[in-house]
C-alpha cells in the first residue's frame, strides 16, 4: 500500500532509484520536459553525503532540507523537497519547493497530498515565512496544482533553458505562509 512519509537516511538508495527513473521520463515517450537536464540522474557518494548533511540540519541552520516521499515501503515513486536555498543565514525565512512524480503516480491526487503535508509543516515551523518554487511554463498540470495551493507567479524568465533543442521558459511562484 502506498503512503506518504518523511524521508529517512536509510531511504537514500531508494530516493536515488526514484530520481533515476524520473529523469528517464523527462521529455521522452510523449512526456513533457520537466527538468533542465537531458542526461539520466546518477547518484554518487557526493549526492548521498550532501543529502545526509542537509537532512540532519535544523531549520535554524543554512542548507536544511525536509523531504516527503510517496512509497510502497520499498520503492519511492514521488517526492517533495523543501530546502533552504540559497543556504544563507539571511534566507532562513524562505525555502524552495521541488517536486518530482513518476508517471505511475501522477493524476491520482498524490501531488495534492504531498503539498498539504509540506505546507502544513512549513506553516507550523517558526521563522519560516515563504515558499518559492520554479516551474517550466509548459508544465500546466504542475502550475495548476501550485495555484490551487495559493502560489502566485512573480515572474518568468524567457528561454531560461534549452533541453532537447527546445527553449523553455521558467516561472517563479511564491507562497506567503
Amino acid at each position: 500500500m502506498m503512503n506518504i512519509r518523511l524521508l529517512q537516511l536509510e531511504d537514500l538508495e531508494a530516493l536515488s532509484g526514484h530520481k533515476a527513473r524520473h529523469s528517464r521520463e523527462n521529455g521522452r515517450d510523449g512526456d513533457f520536459i520537466f527538468m533542465p537536464f537531458e542526461e539520466e540522474f546518477a547518484a554518487n557518494d557526493g549526492f548521498h553525503q550532501d543529502q545526509r548533511a542537509a537532512l540532519s540540519k535544523s531549520t535554524r541552520e543554512p542548507g536544511w532540507q525536509k523531504v516527503w516521499i510517496i512509497t510502497d515501503g520499498v520503492e519511492i515513486y514521488g517526492e517533495l523537497t523543501l530546502v533552504n536555498r540559497p543556504p544563507l543565514p539571511a534566507c532562513l525565512h524562505r525555502c524552495l519547493l521541488m517536486m518530482g512524480m513518476e508517471r505511475t503516480v501522477r493524476g491520482q491526487g498524490w501531488g495534492s497530498r504531498l503539498m498539504k503535508e509540506a505546507i502544513a509543516w512549513a506553516k507550523a515551523e517558526p521563522g519560516l515565512d515563504w515558499i518559492s518554487l520554479y516551474v517550466f511554463e509548459n508544465n500546466l498540470p504542475a502550475k495548476a496544482l501550485y495555484k490551487k495551493f495559493g502560489f502566485e507567479v512573480v515572474g518568468t524568465t524567457k528561454d531560461r533553458f534549452r533541453v532537447f533543442n527546445q527553449s523553455i521558459d521558467d516561472t517563479e511562484m511564491v507562497l506567503k505562509l
